[in-house]
């Protein structure tokens, strides 16, 4: 069953609208299979209006996360959307700043829209696994790369 309809219902019993604003943000919380429910953080340079953007669609646990320094936030998203680098070692670099915040089995969704070289699409995908994220093999063909965190995997002390 996609979980497409499943938050249209939960975007209905919380009075907000249920079509899209952004249509790369749509995507990203369709592949995150994110809900109103999910705990979101959102980094990189568009993390301030994807944000809004977030409110207006009904999700009350949204932050903004520049990094993960605070260990009392640690491990606690369920959601988090890398938007608006526009190079892979931005990407990565963001998403090594932020995956702290990001619990074992919670997904990392990054918009990569800006690269058009599969080269640096798929050094991405092998940099985030390298991070103890885990990237479908034929992830670099789209739009937006998922990457579920690891079980067990441990931030460096």
């Amino acid at each position: 069953m996609s979980l497409h309809p499943l938050r249209q219902a939960a975007q209905f019993l919380l009075g907000v609208p249920t079509d899209g604003i952004d249509p790369t943000l749509d995507r990203m919380l369709e592949l995150a299979q994110a809900t109103p429910l999910c705990f979101v953080a959102v980094t990189g340079p568009d993390a301030p209006e994807a944000m809004g953007q977030l409110w207006r669609r009904g999700y009350q646990r949204v932050e903004i996360a520049r990094r993960a320094t605070c260990a009392a936030a640690d491990e606690r998203s369920d959601v988090l959307l890398v938007v608006g680098c526009r190079t892979a070692e931005d990407m990565r670099a963001t998403a090594a700043s932020t995956l702290g915040l990001l619990r074992p089995g919670g997904v990392m969704v990054i918009d990569v829209g800006a690269l058009v070289d599969a080269e640096q699409r798929i050094a991405l995908c092998e940099g985030l696994a390298q991070l103890g994220l885990d990237v479908q093999p034929q992830a670099h063909l789209a739009a937006e790369i998922l990457a579920t965190r690891r079980w067990g995997w441990r931030k460096a002390a």
